[in-house]
């Protein structure tokens, strides 16, 4: 017991190693992604408090206001994708699909170190079959 206990400790070490790699690829990206959808924020925001008496200007203004909240609400999602990929690894679960525990492929997280699926979950998480988490 205390060799398997001591072999499986062992195989997550070299796994969290492995991952350190892709933890601060992650850690990167999450700063890039938080500084656009601050960027992104501070001019839906500029956009709204711009006053114009022109209807035309109003509509234009509305509109890109309403673009960049969208763009905003990308970013947010993406963000949590990446906090998610984040704390997988800190709880030793990372690289395993979120839903079926198959091991997700190195490729495809060198790809996307932030995929919580494989890719035949992917797929029917993207069909509407399986309900993202």
């Amino acid at each position: 017991m205390a060799k398997t206990k001591g072999a499986t400790q062992a195989k997550r070490s070299k796994k969290a190693k492995g991952h350190k790699a892709l933890q601060k690829r992650l850690i990167e990206k999450r700063q890039e992604v938080l500084s656009l959808y601050q960027h992104d924020l501070r001019i839906g925001q500029q956009a709204s408090d711009e006053g114009s008496e022109d209807l035309v200007d109003r509509a234009n203004s509305a509109y890109n206001r309403e673009f960049m909240f969208s763009l905003s609400d990308n970013e947010r999602q993406f963000l949590e994708q990446i906090e998610s990929a984040l704390e997988r690894i800190e709880g030793g679960t990372y690289g395993s699909c979120a839903h079926c525990g198959v091991e997700v492929g190195k490729e495809r997280l060198q790809a996307l170190p932030w995929a919580g699926y494989c890719i035949d979950c992917q797929e029917q998480v993207e069909q509407g079959v399986l309900g993202e988490p």
